[in-house]
């Protein structure tokens, strides 16, 4: 894993006057940009110890008005306001048979900048999780490999936004929207998790809850609950964390010894969640570097996480 030195903080420069962002990035050691090399990719499980490196089943859900699609790893392309956006999809067996009986969980993944979807939840092993646990999982892909990226970094304003958010958040409703056409599943149950600046802008995510307006309108999250790994506060504190409604479940974890997203900037982050309302779960774990942390020799587990979510739905 390469070395940068950009740490990205989302810009909006004409933006919603609800939000007043900065006007240029904000840069410190340690993260980098979304078109660097394999900067935030995630290693496989050889790699995991290197430290560098409800009552209400069916809610929701029509028992007679749905499908079930085929099982499957499929990775495909979808047009979000006239740009092409990438996406893996993975549906497990597991998932399919489960459909049978009830309708199943969905999360989404977002990779670190220089990464893919793909790799992502293969080398997280959340694609493992996927099979033992019969969930849909969704590993979309960033715009030049990154998550709300700024027109220093290749985004030219191809949907009229002066950074890929707006995009970006729409390409998440439009997979829901997709899945839940073609498979029974349980929209009480969205999940989302975020790895790096992946992470980041699953805090966003949870964070823009009812301000901004991606295409479909104001962003309403379809979002049960979170997961942030190496993560940050992308907007970098200016958004009023205690404006958002509701404020749904945030599982933050982050490694002691991060030397691209600072250890502090997750505790903070952690805190300033905490200390505006949310419901925040944090974990620290020791001498642990920038790399995926719910694995078990780090002391926690995807299913950990995943366990975590399920008992976090909508009402």
């Amino acid at each position: 894993m390469q070395d940068h030195h950009r740490f990205p903080i989302i810009r909006w420069p004409e933006l919603w006057a609800i939000l007043a962002l900065f006007a240029a990035l904000w840069f410190i050691p340690g993260c980098p940009p979304a078109d660097s090399d394999d900067d935030d990719a995630v290693a496989d499980d050889d790699d995991a110890g290197d430290d560098d490196s409800g009552d209400d089943d069916d809610a929701g859900d029509d028992d007679t008005d749905y499908n079930i699609g085929p099982s499957g790893d499929f990775s495909e392309q979808m047009s979000v306001d006239g740009v092409s956006r990438s996406y893996n999809l993975y549906v497990p067996p597991s998932a399919t048979t489960a459909m049978e009986s009830e309708p199943v969980p969905v999360i989404i993944g977002l990779h670190g900048a220089g990464d893919t979807g793909s790799n992502f939840i293969q080398a997280t092993g959340l694609t493992d999780t996927a099979d033992s646990m019969g969930f849909v999982l969704i590993g979309p892909e960033g715009f030049n490999n990154g998550w709300f990226v700024q027109g220093d970094e290749g985004w030219n304003s191809p949907d009229g936004n002066s950074t890929s958010i707006e995009n970006d958040m729409e390409l998440l409703l439009m997979l829901l929207d997709m899945v839940a056409e073609d498979y029974r599943v349980n929209p009480r149950q969205f999940y989302v998790l975020g790895f790096s600046r992946g992470a980041g802008m699953t805090g966003l995510l949870a964070s823009l809850q009812g301000m901004v307006e991606p295409a479909s309108g104001v962003w309403e999250s379809p979002f049960a609950a979170y997961g942030i790994c190496a993560g940050y506060d992308a907007a970098g504190g200016a958004i009023d964390l205690g404006d958002a409604s509701p404020k749904r479940p945030i599982w933050i974890i982050h490694g002691s010894s991060d030397n691209n997203v600072p250890y502090s900037y997750g505790q903070d982050f952690a805190e300033d969640l905490e200390d505006a309302g949310w419901d925040v779960t944090w974990t620290s774990v020791s001498g642990a570097g920038h790399s995926w942390l719910w694995r078990s020799s780090y002391g926690q587990t995807n299913e950990d996480l995943v366990n975590y979510f399920l008992d976090n739905e909508l009402p």
